[in-house]
């Protein structure tokens, strides 16, 4: 299988050939990339798989913590780290721990490039294809700067010039919106068709390229920017969203995401959950960032307590997270509480006794298994020491995207692979984007929900008027809208999605404005009974309505005199 994506991969990996001389690297690379007498196409192939290693790739990027560790869900163990920049609301323009300016430009003009120049290699049967994957790839990095900094310049094919830059000025969010659904329309049915084969697995496929559409649409008909425009000048209220709401923009949402649904090449049922992120290959995951197989994601945020198995335990996910989290029969722990008749329900003496099984695949907590013994994160446990070491601040370490490690003794390296797409973010997209652009749920919208849930492993149970415990129907879209992003902030927790959401839907002012908690747990140590107790465990902030947009880059201020700044940086 083609490792696409690795992360250590050099410019297009021509270590040892005679070619390399002195010189500024990526010029060289142009040399050898578009050779006419390379009849496989061997070097311009390597420069377009060097392009896709600039693709989102998750884990730990932040300063060493997950970019969750700056929402509600998670909190950085260590304490100083640059995640701080967003937790205490002191983001600037000169010091931005996820400033992707820079990055996604180069992949741009890397892109620009390859278009350029491919024609010359004398492979027309593959040209096709790699030029629709590097459209898309450019399409792609746009959407990671618009996401970041609404309306941002857009350069067409112009190779840019990294020591003369040219002075392009932003273009209207509009405008940017509109660029990356038309590169996804044009390139859809030139790239290769789902499901894709083993050899070119990691590839553009189609499903990819719709996948981007939808997410796209998606983000373009939430409130931030569909009516909920926070740009201070007229200019700048273009570059940070629409000028008035349109409620049909949920409907382009929704039909895009439809429009990937319908194909019927990706699936949930018959994918076990975990293995979404840990098995190389599956029928859920439809673009991932391919790694090396490592345990770099273990030894990073895995438990601190095991000799064996040295980790960091740098992620804490946070009470309010797991108190998301419904009981095994998909109610609320706040409604379905234990009673004498009922043995099934929420047990705040037992905490994490018949809860949605998600619960158990996405967090660490006291008394399950892990590394052959019970995980200890009672205060004094061998995984809550508290003696001046870096450990939870919350009771839980992070257990999604980790290997199966409940009865090993040693990490061994797992295949860890982002996943930039998969389907049930496709789903959720839909049932958000149908809900809001109907009066009040239909019938789709309440399926997608259910497969989800029954996917997850929530019993159907036998209430009348429920299933997989969610009303089977009557639920206003308020209450809906609130179902559809619990089920999305558990079901893609530490998927780089709750941070954006929050803004995209603008909720971050509240959400992100709070005590963040985690859990005391007692041992009494005569009986070994534990008792459990919510506290606060530390804050998170956000502080002024500007963040809801990263500033545009100081360094790119200066060199630009044309680009206009956010409003409020």
């Amino acid at each position: 299988m083609k490792k696409l994506l690795i992360a250590a991969l050099t410019a297009i990996s021509l270590v040892g050939c005679s070619k390399i001389e002195d010189g500024p690297l990526e010029r060289i690379t142009e040399n050898y990339a578009f050779d006419p007498t390379d009849k496989n196409g061997f070097y311009a192939e390597q420069f377009l798989n060097n392009i896709y290693s600039i693709l989102p790739n998750g884990y730990n990027r932040i300063g060493g913590d997950l970019l969750d560790a700056a929402t509600d869900d998670a909190m950085p163990s260590q304490v100083g780290g640059s995640i701080e920049r967003f937790t205490t609301s002191s983001l600037t323009a000169l010091s931005n721990p996820d400033d992707q300016w820079g990055k996604n430009y180069a992949g741009i003009r890397k892109v620009n490039i390859f278009l350029a120049n491919i024609d010359v290699v004398p492979v027309p049967a593959k040209i096709p294809f790699w030029k629709a994957e590097a459209r898309f790839l450019r399409a792609m990095f746009y959407f990671e700067l618009v996401k970041r900094y609404g309306g941002v310049p857009l350069v067409g094919d112009v190779v840019l010039d990294a020591e003369t830059p040219e002075n392009f000025k932003r273009s209207s969010f509009e405008d940017c919106i509109n660029y990356i659904v038309s590169e996804c329309d044009a390139i859809k049915n030139a790239v290769k068709p789902d499901p894709l084969a083993a050899s070119d697995y990691g590839r553009i496929s189609n499903g990819v390229v719709l996948a981007l559409k939808a997410r796209t649409l998606l983000y373009a008909a939430s409130p931030l920017y569909n009516g909920g425009n926070i740009g201070g000048s007229a200019e700048q209220k273009l570059y940070q969203g629409y000028a008035s709401f349109d409620k049909e923009r949920w409907n382009k949402a929704a039909q895009a995401a439809q429009d990937l649904i319908a194909t019927g090449k990706f699936k949930i049922d018959g994918v076990a959950y975990n293995n979404v992120f840990i098995v190389r290959k599956n029928d859920e995951v439809i673009l991932g960032y391919l790694r090396n197989n490592s345990s770099d994601l273990e030894t990073n945020n895995g438990p601190i307590g095991y000799a064996l198995a040295s980790a960091n335990g740098r992620t804490s996910p946070t009470q309010d997270l797991v108190d998301a989290f419904g009981t095994i029969k998909g109610l609320p722990i706040a409604t379905d509480v234990k009673s004498p008749t009922n043995t099934t329900g929420y047990d705040a003496a037992n905490p994490y006794a018949n809860r949605d099984p998600r619960l158990a695949s996405t967090v660490l907590y006291n008394g399950v298994a892990w590394l052959s013994r019970p995980l200890q994160t009672y205060e004094g446990g061998l995984d809550k020491p508290n003696k001046n070491t870096t450990q939870t601040k919350t009771s839980y370490y992070l257990r999604k995207h980790l290997g199966n490690f409940a009865t090993a003794t040693l990490y061994s390296a797992q295949p860890h692979n982002f996943p930039i797409f998969r389907y049930a973010e496709v789903m959720l997209n839909y049932a958000e984007a149908q809900n809001e652009y109907l009066a009040s749920p239909d019938a789709s919208v309440y399926k997608v929900l259910q497969d989800i849930r029954k996917r997850a492993g929530i019993t159907a149970g036998t209430t009348p008027g429920y299933l997989y415990g969610l009303k089977s129907s009557g639920m206003t879209q308020a209450e809906m809208r609130d179902a559809i992003r619990n089920e999305r902030r558990i079901e893609m927790a530490f998927e780089e999605q709750r941070f954006w959401d929050l803004r995209r839907w603008k909720t971050a002012e509240t959400a992100l404005n709070t005590n963040l908690n985690g859990m005391i747990i007692t041992r009494d140590p005569a009986t070994s009974a534990l008792t459990y107790q919510k506290a606060v465990a530390g804050k998170i902030t956000f502080a002024n309505p500007k963040m809801y947009f990263y500033p545009i880059p100081y360094s790119e201020l200066t060199k630009n005199t044309n680009l206009i700044q956010n409003t409020g940086w």
